[in-house]
């Protein structure tokens, strides 16, 4: 896996692949879930942020 770029991604940019780790289990790998179709990712900016 390549390391994560710094700072936001261009608008329509390929997300890099990463792998995170859920709360049900895990871990979850980008390209394991785009294998299954497509993927709608959403970063929540965390609550009393202005974002």
């Amino acid at each position: 896996m390549a390391d994560l770029p710094a700072g936001p991604l261009p608008v329509g940019a390929e997300a890099p692949d990463f792998t995170l780790h859920g709360t049900r289990g895990g871990p979850y790998h980008l390209a394991d879930l785009l294998a299954l179709g497509p993927v709608a990712l959403y970063f929540y900016p965390g609550n009393d942020t202005p974002g």
